[in-house]
């Protein structure tokens, strides 16, 4: 049989498709496949939509005449593709193709019908779903893609991200067909078409949890008939503006938003950052917000705000909150002041190492002490209990003979304001006994005292952080640790925290709690 003949019989030569591909070849009539034989694979004219001879020969280590008989007579068999995109083994092992007939052919009888793909990286049915417009202009789905939809960052398969592959593998280029580039370079170590759905990285974490997830809840308050089984109090940090020593110490117009704007995801499942909902990324100066805040609180249960209290050997910091309440008697929060009473430093943790503004308890400033706090329970919302003014002490250990100095300042109370002031401490740093330091009780303080005892699960998290240095504990164990603890032999009141997590200040050396699955709670950020 002549190469015109097996040529010819192959199917593989299109004359109608030739001859519009090249209309200077119109008057040549049935002469069109003795052209291509002689002169038209030579000057790269194709004789099937699905034939390139010039990428074909590009595959072959010499000359071979007519790349066309080469790929009938041996190139199908060898598994030598007509074109980048058909894939002529593994098209005979997927569909029926009759014994003796060329693969290639039977994929041009049957290309416009979108169940058949010229190879596994293309789906032609799936790219018709995802672009109805390309499904409505009636084209051949890989013909639109090779031709045009690749530079219109189209996909040729559900798990190929051509933007991903673009910018990971071909600096971005888009003059080239970022599926034929993949199908080039596949077998290359560390070469994918996408990432993969379930790979975690820090943009995907951040992009989850900065969007309502399935527990979501919009805001709804409590109605004014619901009974409280509890008085809730709600810690108030009020570092939400901008004050001049701050500006000093860490930049000008630094707030804690600032501190939880670099909130990161450091392991699979870390809840950062944290969006403000309701009041957004407000800024902490004027009335009408704390009023807005109080009706907040309010509707969510809680009876009344526990101040934050900053008092430095006579010099008040962060005040402004707490001088608008006083200012404003017709917001209706009850509130009660918590002395945290260390030095600023900047490691966050009241340590001496590199002191900000240092807190010294100078017996001479004690008087001045007693009168601003007792500026305060003169306010009628101030928070009593049994008709006491009720005043909290983060870290009593620091103050000198502390069960001494309360002692003296109970008389100071007496003779300055006639009041008798229920001392509670924080239970922070190990210190857990009130009578240890002559105050009437303790209040919790998470993280601390709460994870005594519990492991922490470092070892069990994805991490996403390589630097990550902190402690992660989980949620869970945390809860059932404390509910486990006996009752103490002093009035305690209980804290209950959603979860803690002080990466937004620590950046990756944290303590933070996660997790929560089975009460329905997840991690929290408190700084």
């Amino acid at each position: 049989m002549t190469p015109l003949h097996l040529i010819g019989h192959s199917g593989l030569f299109d004359a109608h498709y030739y001859v519009s591909s090249n209309p200077d070849l119109a008057t040549l009539g049935p002469g069109v496949l003795a052209h291509y034989h002689q002169y038209g694979w030579q000057e790269g004219r194709r004789p099937n939509p699905c034939f390139d001879p010039v990428w074909y020969m590009s595959q072959l280590p010499g000359p071979c005449g007519d790349p066309l008989l080469h790929y009938i007579l041996r190139g199908e068999a060898e598994g030598l593709r007509p074109v980048e995109w058909f894939d002529p083994l593994w098209y005979r092992r997927t569909y029926p193709v009759p014994d003796g007939m060329p693969a290639l052919r039977h994929y041009l009888l049957n290309r416009h019908n979108p169940e058949f793909r010229p190879m596994a990286e293309f789906d032609s049915a799936w790219y018709l779903r995802t672009n109805p417009d390309v499904a409505e202009a009636g084209v051949d789905p890989v013909e639109h893609y090779m031709m045009q939809g690749f530079r219109e960052g189209r996909r040729p398969f559900e798990g190929f991200d051509p933007a991903f592959y673009r910018t990971r593998y071909m600096e971005g280029r888009q003059d080239i067909n970022p599926l034929l580039h993949y199908i080039a370079h596949r077998d290359m170590a560390g070469v994918q078409p996408s990432l993969p759905p379930d790979q975690p990285t820090i943009p995907r974490e951040v992009r989850r949890n900065a969007s309502p997830g399935p527990l979501f809840e919009e805001r709804r308050p409590l109605p004014v008939s619901a009974v409280r089984r509890a008085r809730v109090l709600a810690y108030y940090l009020p570092q939400f503006h901008s004050i001049a020593e701050n500006d000093d110490w860490w930049g000008t117009g630094f707030t804690e938003w600032t501190n939880v704007a670099r909130g990161l995801p450091r392991f699979v499942g870390h809840y950062q950052p944290r969006i403000p909902r309701d009041l957004g990324h407000y800024t902490l100066n004027n009335a009408d917000l704390l009023r807005r805040q109080a009706e907040m609180a309010k509707g969510a249960g809680i009876e009344g705000f526990v101040f934050y209290f900053y008092w430095f050997n006579g010099r008040r910091l962060l005040e402004s909150p707490l001088e608008m309440l006083l200012s404003a008697p017709d917001i209706a929060m009850p509130f009660c002041l918590m002395w945290a009473n260390e030095n600023w430093s900047r490691r966050w943790d009241g340590s001496e190492d590199d002191v900000l503004i240092a807190q010294d308890f100078r017996s001479e400033d004690e008087d001045a002490l007693i009168a601003c706090f007792a500026r305060h329970f003169r306010d009628p919302r101030y928070i009593r209990v049994s008709g006491r003014p009720l005043l909290m002490l983060y870290r009593p250990a620091l103050v000198p003979d502390c069960a001494e100095t309360v002692e003296r300042w109970r008389g100071k109370f007496r003779d300055i304001c006639g009041e008798d002031p229920v001392f509670v401490m924080g239970q922070a740093f190990r210190d857990s006994d009130p009578a240890k330091f002559g105050m009437d009780g303790a209040i919790e303080f998470p993280p601390h005292k709460v994870v005594s005892g519990v492991e922490t699960i470092n070892n069990s998290v994805t991490f996403l952080d390589e630097d990550f240095s902190g402690q992660i504990y989980d949620y869970d164990q945390v809860v059932d640790n404390a509910l486990a603890m006996p009752a103490p032999d002093f009035p305690l009141i209980r804290t209950a925290a959603p979860s803690w997590d002080n990466d937004a200040r620590r950046q990756g050396a944290v303590w933070c709690c996660t997790g929560g699955h089975r009460r329905g709670l997840s991690a929290g950020c408190r700084v």
